[in-house]
């Protein structure tokens, strides 16, 4: 609970919802939830006239690509199956499981 005395200075009003977030050694920051989302939602673009579904899909075809690539970086790193069999067994055997 905030005194009263800072909670008028800071203009929040008595019963908002705060959130309470370390910044730094020996600091803290108090925030409403109303006032975080302001500048959330000041940060973001302007809708104007983009198509926000086709941004949203082409960012998710991007995670898609990008994701499947990273699969074939690994499985081309590991080998074939049987390799990737034979080092795991190596390596229980190893580790004597």
């Amino acid at each position: 609970m905030l005194p009263a005395a800072v909670r008028r200075a800071a203009q929040i009003d008595e019963g908002a919802e705060v959130i309470a977030r370390p910044d730094g050694r020996g600091r803290v920051v108090i925030e409403t939830v109303e006032s975080i989302r302001a500048r959330v939602w000041a940060g973001a673009p302007e809708r104007g006239d983009r198509d926000m579904t086709a941004d949203v899909r082409a960012l998710r075809d991007e995670d898609i690509r990008v994701s499947a690539q990273a699969l074939a970086r690994r499985t081309s790193e590991l080998g074939s199956p049987a390799e990737s069999a034979a080092a795991g067994a190596a390596l229980l055997a190893h580790l004597d499981l």
